[in-house]
């Protein structure tokens, strides 16, 4: 067996004689972070929706399997259906008109056996009446279906105003490519969404004792090629004693990004207590509130995601003179590393104000700037510079230029260095960064 095809692997031949594949620890906590992550998103979509009939939301599945697991444990495919009617409950909460979430599934299955059984299992579940009309089901591969899906979901939504998320699971690393999400990010009309995961596995085999040129030909493979510095990867694995997965992030990760035209990225783990396996899970969006939103969830995990590096601004950078622990062992996202976080930002901000922005910036503007470069949410940078504001350096001051009273900061307010304060009746908005983006907008 090759390298490449060293993973976990799922069996569905038997599926019609109760004979179905185990769900392991990581994969469940895999969904349940799908699950966390569709509800929370599609709440802060429709934050501001009262009065709205319809959201319709495009979801797909790409490596779907048989929906179903020993134990009657339910895979992907209802897992994200059942999220979709958890955030409508919660979203109609207190409103007199509620608004329908209606989500248009594609749930993509190229095995025979395991696609068999995910259909009787919709059936089953009381989802028959939706099929071919809101779920599409689909035997192929997912490469081959993406084109269909693409014409459907513009065709549908000309004017734009769709949201997509793909959730590919693929079995081992190589079935998605940068390319391939780089050519849906740039044929849909908005701004899709993609959650992706490479078995732990795989990532251990690739940078254990590949050449670099082997490296070089499985990026290239990947879609990576000339986005990764591939020397550069290979010397911090050894100043790290061999371990890979912060070369991972740092690297291949951000490789990830730029190769695919994303804005914003996170590349954390999952990796369940009690065993070995996992995966590294990227998501890419162009939306730094779904990247927040994302970070919010493996914080919600704790101990069950991990990031491999600091706790501070420039979180994927190597710095020798660190204790080297974080970066080989991984951190978890509990109170302890929140506390070590929100320490270290506090300090990074504070320089990273008073030596770039002097004039001030939006805040708006700073978590756009900030996002990827760190392993805090946007509520916590909200802290971080609010803790700031109570010291004597740093002020924040609404548009109107009047100091800033509550602790909730919005997109528009201005922080600042005191000895740059902003004159009443000043307007804010001239001290905005030239090509900056607004929030306003939401996710």
């Amino acid at each position: 067996m090759s390298k490449k095809a060293r993973h976990k692997r799922f069996y569905w031949e038997g599926w019609q004689e109760g004979r179905l594949p185990e769900l392991e620890l990581h994969s469940e906590k895999k969904l349940e972070l799908l699950y966390d992550y569709l509800v929370l998103y599609l709440q802060i979509v429709l934050k501001n929706s009262a009065g709205k009939d319809v959201q319709e939301i495009t979801l797909v599945d790409g490596f779907a399997g048989g929906g179903i697991y020993r134990g009657d444990k339910l895979g992907s495919p209802i897992t994200i259906l059942k999220a979709v009617k958890e955030a409508e409950f919660l979203v109609n909460q207190g409103r007199k008109k509620p608004t329908m979430i209606r989500p248009v599934c594609y749930f993509i299955e190229k095995d025979p056996d395991a696609f068999a059984c995910l259909e009787a299992t919709l059936r089953t579940c009381g989802y028959e009446s939706q099929l071919g009309r809101t779920i599409h089901l689909r035997k192929a591969n997912f490469a081959d279906c993406a084109p269909e899906i693409v014409a459907d979901v513009n065709g549908r939504h000309k004017r734009g105003g769709n949201r997509t998320i793909f959730f590919l699971d693929q079995c081992g690393w190589s079935e998605i490519s940068a390319t391939t999400i780089r050519t849906l990010a740039e044929q849909l009309y908005y701004r899709p969404e993609f959650i992706v995961n490479f078995a732990i596995s795989w990532l251990s085999d690739f940078l254990s004792d590949s050449t670099q040129a082997m490296i070089e030909g499985s990026l290239r493979g990947l879609g990576l090629h000339g986005f990764v510095d591939v020397p550069a990867m290979m010397k911090l694995r050894m100043q790290l004693g061999g371990e890979w997965q912060h070369a991972v992030e740092a690297h291949i990760g951000e490789g990830f990004r730029a190769a695919t035209g994303m804005t914003y990225f996170s590349p954390f783990y999952i990796e369940p207590q009690r065993n070995h396996r996992g995966y590294w899970l990227l998501h890419l969006a162009q939306s730094s509130r779904a990247r927040s939103a994302m970070t919010e969830i493996h914080w919600s995990k704790a101990n069950r995601s991990k990031h491999y590096g600091h706790s501070g601004y420039e979180m994927l950078s190597f710095k020798p003179s660190l204790d080297h622990t974080a970066f080989i062992s991984g951190m978890s996202f509990d109170e302890e590393s929140r506390t070590r976080c929100e320490v270290a930002l506090t300090e990074d901000f504070a320089r990273l104000l008073t030596d770039r922005h002097a004039a001030g910036i939006r805040f708006g503007d700073f978590i756009d700037q900030t996002t990827n470069k760190i392993m805090a949410t946007s509520p916590m940078v909200n802290d971080v510079i609010w803790r700031l504001c109570q010291g004597r350096n740093f002020e924040v001051v609404c548009p109107s230029g009047c100091e800033k009273r509550t602790t909730n900061l919005s997109d528009n307010d201005i922080i600042l260095p005191r000895r740059q304060l902003i004159l009443t009746g000043l307007d804010a908005t001239r001290r905005t960064p030239s090509g900056s983006t607004s929030l306003a907008s939401g996710i």
